[in-house]
């Protein structure tokens, strides 16, 4: 038997689902507003042909990451808050230090793979010249191997700041040493190849520093985090490691499927491109333009709405571990509210003001081209979002394999469509078969949340959202073009704007007055928990 002790929340100090998420929605803007002053130096001292080969090895970095953590940080989170539910501290322990030892091992394993075959994965992509790059990054696998453990469990103990806070030290390292590197390959005038490779280590260098100081934030809490419990049993390592692994390895091959579309996209936009009749070297260059300008904004979204998920995986996993269906679904209200109020506008915003956008960002010619294509994502943004928020759902309710499925089908036609529509349209092809992916990733996701899972999804939360977004920002791009007759204005564009999310606000606090109460309420419970 195991005598278990209750922990209440000032013992933990845990945080509440907005608070975490508020925490490291936070640390994403940091990380983001950083790494716009890393790409804008890096976006004029590589050039897009640069970049292309950074974004190259980054995608090729991005599958063996997924190898290496894949679902691990959400699984080691779910089973963490599961025990911890029930009062059941030992196990929570022995989850972390079994689980960092098997991943650690995967990360130095795939780390000294990548390391070895790097120039067999850059041949393979059609980009050679970014086998330099790949052996830069691949120390860093890892690094994130491990973080990606003690990620999951804070994430799992509701300890989001030290989470957010890693993230931050993670980017300005990142920062720091990418660009000294970038300047010093330029001093020495190397080949763009090599200055890709030198900066990319600045990725492997902020890895490691936020793997560390993830470390010693443990060993600083270690006291609190120590058993409370006399154990004369707890399972052995081996059923322990198999209720991790059947969440972790259906959300791993979930990753592992957008990992494995983003390899062969790359390879995919490259070859096709070319076979069109395009230069090799033009090819590099519009596809380092797309991933550099384009999708970077899409990612920035899901850096946002990632956030919430992760943060409301700990809440919605004990309210379902408890049996409180009342719990549960006033989480799920909270978090569908606050992801419609986030996606809908930044959605028409890349529909409506791409060019701006992008110019007030990039270089004026390199957002011409990427303008385009942040358009043509756009439907994209909406479709991630919610996406997001139910595989997160449904991972807490352990469900993760209608994920799988989703993901399957979305990157099928995402491969399949790219394939057709870049030789037909050329590069505004991929922007257009990755909205194909998620749009349809989420519309299986969310029949098969419904009537299999039996999830509840508040719809209605989304309607007021899309009418006044669209309403608004419609009528900022309708005054911006009588404003400007066509010429982009910095200071005109900012108050369009600015007008913009006034109205925007004042329709969310006309219309939404009952949700937005029951976050308000859902906050005030939450800390008094």
């Amino acid at each position: 038997m195991v005598k278990t002790v209750k922990i209440t929340d000032s013992d933990t100090g845990k945080d509440t689902l907005l608070g975490g998420a508020l925490a490291l929605t936070l640390s994403v803007v940091i990380v983001k507003v950083i790494g716009f002053f890393y790409k804008l130096p890096l976006a004029h001292l590589l050039g897009d042909e640069g970049m292309g080969y950074f974004n190259s090895a980054y995608s090729i970095f991005t599958f063996f990451y997924m190898l290496c953590t894949g679902g691990i940080p959400r699984a080691v989170s779910i089973t963490v808050t599961e025990a911890l539910s029930k009062g059941r501290e030992a196990r929570a322990e022995k989850i972390l230090g079994l689980c960092f030892k098997l991943y650690v091992s995967i990360g130095i394993t795939f780390a000294i793979i990548l390391m070895l075959f790097s120039s067999g994965f850059a041949r393979l992509i059609g980009n050679s010249l970014a086998t330099f790059s790949l052996f830069c990054i691949a120390p860093s696998l890892s690094f994130v191997a491990a973080s990606g453990v003690l990620r999951g469990y804070l994430n799992g103990r509701m300890r989001m700041k030290e989470i957010a806070f890693s993230e931050v030290l993670e980017g300005v390292v990142k920062f720091v040493f990418g660009l000294m590197f970038a300047m010093m390959g330029t001093r020495a005038e190397l080949p763009v190849h090599m200055i890709s490779a030198l900066t990319i280590l600045g990725v492997t260098s902020g890895s490691l520093v936020g793997t560390v100081f993830l470390h010693v934030c443990l060993k600083i809490n270690k006291t609190k985090y120590k058993t409370r419990q006399k154990c004369e049993f707890c399972e052995n390592g081996f059923e322990i490691l198999k209720d991790v692994l059947k969440i972790s390895i259906p959300i791993t091959l979930s990753s592992m499927v957008m990992g494995i579309s983003n390899v062969a996209d790359l390879g995919l936009v490259i070859k096709r491109l070319v076979s069109s009749g395009v230069s090799t070297e033009e090819a590099v260059a519009l596809y380092g333009n797309f991933t550099t300008l384009a999708v970077p904004m899409l990612n920035l979204v899901l850096a946002l709405i990632s956030p919430l998920g992760a943060s409301a995986i700990p809440h919605l996993t004990g309210s379902f571990a408890e049996g409180s269906k009342g719990k549960f679904n006033e989480i799920l209200k909270v978090i569908f509210t606050v992801c419609a109020l986030v996606a809908f506008p930044i959605s028409f915003a890349y529909l409506y003001f791409s060019e701006q956008i992008l110019m007030l960002l990039f270089p004026i010619k390199s957002a011409l081209i990427g303008a385009p294509l942040l358009r043509a994502l756009s439907p994209a943004v909406l479709s991630i979002c919610v996406l997001t928020v139910i595989n997160s759902i449904l991972e807490a309710t352990f469900h993760p394999r209608i994920s799988v499925i989703a993901m399957s089908v979305g990157a099928l036609l995402k491969i399949v469509s790219g394939y057709v529509l870049i030789d037909k349209l050329g590069i505004i092809g991929a922007p257009i078969s990755t909205g194909i992916c998620y749009v349809s990733a989420l519309l299986i996701s969310l029949m098969l949340a419904i009537f299999y899972a039996k999830v509840y999804v508040p719809l209605t939360v989304f309607f007021v959202p899309c009418i006044s977004s669209l309403l608004c920002v419609a009528g900022a791009r309708f005054l911006y073009d009588r404003i400007t007759e066509g010429i982009f204005s910095i200071p005109k564009f900012i108050v369009c704007g600015a007008m913009s999310a006034v109205l925007y606000i004042a329709f969310i606090c006309i219309f939404m007055q009952k949700d937005l109460k029951s976050v308000a309420d859902y906050v005030k419970i939450a800390k008094k928990r």
